[in-house]
């Protein structure tokens, strides 16, 4: 390895001295650079090189490259030797395929060094980087798009680029970006084609070009739209991918465009985000026409996906629409019951739209709908009540006949009951409690007990809570603070205190130690002592 690095330092030593001689570099300097490369050369060449080391040697050649020029434009020296002037750029070249041979599947590296070679115009170092890069990495979409753009803008080259994306789409058929990028070459291509034939044409009317020649009419792009169809699942923002490449032609090309909507409905014809680009498409002549496409498409997809794609389009284009209210009484006069609802969580969401853009009197409808489909779905239950509802104790009662064992219905039911029936409330809460479900609302419980009938009553109600339910820490902690506030018991305090501990025995809990001393102080040695037996040294110093 030895020998090989210093083959290599004794090969740069004329670039070094003659950059030396010229004065762009320094004796100091000279002997730095030697230095660092050799400490490089040799971490490069160890049995177990590691990549980081590989990108410092690039970074410091790169940096070095860049003074070096810097001081020869400041210096004006125009006799500077090619080997003194272009031997660094062929070292970096040199340390990237070194790194790469032994990273073959980097493709951030790949990219970075086929920049470089765009950087310093490597033509011949290009062509073999990407052909490389796309052997050990097929599947990476971005590295042969990046291909087939050096060919189509660089090289000027239309057969080659199109050679690459029928290469790629064998190991990528899937990649809608892939097919996206392939008909926007054909496009491209035309387009190109018709702008010269203005310019050679005497006359630059649309009508001189050949009409009926098939090529200039897009027949290739419109294959490759085809084929796309058959290989990819098509989506609003996949379409809006192909549509933007023809939107953004120079030239008409509506024939194009509504061939685009054509085939994709065709092959797509229940898929609500296409027919809503459609009317997006179309809206823009005709306000009418979109109108009759969205109504079509409702007709043809009786989903609540359509539905809601329909209403999100209306409330976007709401200026060009003008008044939507008449085309919302349509929809909601229609039979909601049998739309299909694939995930009530997007009904949410639609309803949040709706109300922000002063809807929300065509929600009841839906809701309806959605309900019947989700009786015991617990966010639209709880959606409608609160957001939603012109009689909520009525609704509540609704939602616990749907969802009777659901502690959070349950606990809005109980709490709304508290306010319109006092007198059965606590007859209401008593059966709820004794149920299994009801565990997790005792803290609850104890709270509307205590605030209605007293501590006296809250201490009962806690005993016979004992004897049907493990009691949560938080319903312990509430009692004990009840007492502590009540003050006039230490007993009780005393033994609320004791219950906590004894179920939890947490350092967060013996902190309300400190709090005990006013209410009971005769019994706070034996707690004390209790803590000592139940808590670490550690815990206890950083309690007191």
């Amino acid at each position: 390895m030895a020998e090989v690095v210093q083959s290599h330092i004794e090969e740069m030593l004329p670039e070094v001295y003659e950059l030396q001689q010229l004065g762009v570099l320094s004796s100091v300097e000279g002997k730095s650079v030697i230095k660092t490369r050799t400490d490089f050369e040799y971490k490069m060449r160890r049995r177990i090189s590691k990549k980081p080391d590989f990108l410092r040697f690039i970074e410091y050649e790169l940096k070095l490259e860049k003074l070096k020029q810097s001081r020869i434009l400041q210096l004006g020296l125009s006799d500077v030797s090619e080997g003194a002037r272009y031997r660094s750029l062929q070292r970096i070249h040199f340390i990237f395929q070194k790194c790469l041979r032994k990273y073959k599947n980097d493709v951030p590296l790949w990219i970075r060094y086929i920049k470089y070679c765009k950087q310093v115009s490597s033509t011949r170092s290009l062509g073999l980087a990407f052909v490389e890069a796309l052997k050990h990495n097929p599947n990476c979409v971005q590295l042969w798009i990046m291909s087939a753009k050096n060919e189509m803008e660089v090289n000027k080259n239309v057969s080659a680029a199109r050679s690459i994306f029928l290469q790629a789409l064998k190991f990528n058929a899937d990649s809608a970006e892939l097919w996206t990028e392939y008909f926007r070459l054909e496009v491209l291509h035309v387009e190109k084609l018709q702008k010269r034939r203005q310019i050679m044409d005497a006359s630059d009317k649309p009508s001189a070009l050949a009409a009926t020649d098939d090529f200039m009419n897009f027949k290739t792009a419109k294959i490759v739209f085809k084929n796309a169809l058959s290989c990819i699942n098509l989506t609003s923002h996949t379409l809006s991918g192909f549509t933007d490449v023809v939107r953004k032609l120079e030239f008409n090309a509506e024939d194009l465009m509504k061939f685009l909507f054509e085939t994709a409905l065709k092959q797509f014809p229940n898929s609500p985000s296409l027919w809503v680009c459609l009317a997006e498409f179309v809206l823009a002549k005709d306000v009418a026409k979109a109108q009759s496409i969205l109504q079509t498409a409702f007709n043809a997809i009786q989903t609540f996906e359509c539905l809601k794609e329909i209403i999100t389009f209306m409330i976007t284009f709401t200026e060009k629409l003008g008044d939507i209210q008449p085309m919302m009484m349509d929809f909601m006069s229609r039979s909601l019951d049998e739309l299909s609802i694939d995930n009530p969580d997007s009904v949410i969401l639609l309803a949040d739209k709706m109300i922000a853009n002063n809807l929300a009197g065509f929600l009841p409808r839906i809701y309806e709908a959605a309900l019947k489909q989700y009786p015991k779905n617990k966010a639209l239950w709880r959606y409608k009540i609160l957001n939603l509802s012109d009689d909520p104790s009525k609704d509540l009662e609704d939602a616990l006949a749907a969802l009777p064992d659901d502690p959070d219905i349950l606990s809005e039911y109980l709490t709304s009951l508290s306010f319109t029936d006092q007198v059965n409330c606590r007859e209401k809460w008593d059966e709820v409690i004794k149920e299994s479900f009801g565990a997790p609302l005792i803290t609850q419980y104890l709270q509307y007990v205590y605030t209605s009938s007293g501590l006296e009553n809250t201490r009962k109600v806690f005993k016979d809570v004992q004897n049907w339910h493990s009691v949560p820490e938080s319903a312990i902690v509430a009692l004990l603070n009840y007492e502590m506030v009540d003050g006039t018991n230490a007993e009780q305090v005393c033994h609320s205190f004791n219950v906590l501990t004894t179920n939890f025995n947490t350092a967060e809990n013996w902190k309300s130690i400190r709090f005990l001393s006013k209410s009971c102080p005769e019994q706070i040695s034996s707690m004390l002592w209790k803590c000592r037996n139940s808590l670490s040294e550690a815990q206890i110093a950083n309690l007191l």
